[in-house]
């Protein structure tokens, strides 16, 4: 693929490459090696929609203590259970924002100075509008993106739009 004018590549992650976009088509098309910057965008999101989708082992201080590391591997990948929770406690949607903002800083490589801000508007005890603000990692610059999310309380699933 040849970049237009005014269109910019960046390379696709491991992940995008074994998506399999269509289920329903016996065959793959031209394997994509690079996205334009809409297409990489969309990427992220779908990968930040599985990573908060995904609930995390809780580590706890000691192991936390004795394995530093545990807590930047696959087995910290995903956000703590939310289950716990209450949306109408200040406390808890910090929790919450806290335990987003860090799976992504965490995880995802391609954010840069990742902030999550809750939509305290909002007055429902079923759902929680938050965006994820941060800067795009890409060769070519790093263009601000925000993705707007909304989490389901009655099914604790995330849906993410870029």
């Amino acid at each position: 693929m040849k970049p237009g004018v005014g269109q910019h590549l960046a390379p696709s992650t491991l992940l995008d490459r074994l998506r399999d976009d269509d289920p329903r088509q016996a065959s793959e098309g031209q394997v994509r090696t690079q996205h334009d910057l809409a297409g990489y965008r969309r990427a992220v999101a779908l990968d930040l929609e599985s990573l908060l989708n995904t609930r995390a082992v809780a580590l706890d201080a000691d192991m936390r203590k004795s394995y530093p590391l545990a807590g930047r591997s696959l087995l910290s990948f995903g956000i703590t259970d939310l289950t716990s929770l209450s949306l109408r406690n200040p406390s808890d949607r910090a929790r919450l924002a806290t335990s987003i903002q860090e799976a992504i800083e965490i995880h995802e490589p391609r954010l840069d100075q990742v902030r999550v801000e809750l939509d305290l508007e909002q007055d429902s005890t079923r759902a929680l509008r938050f965006q994820v603000d941060a800067l795009l990692r890409v060769h070519l610059g790093r263009p601000s993106v925000r993705f707007d999310a909304l989490l389901q309380l009655a099914s604790s699933t995330y849906q993410i739009r870029s």
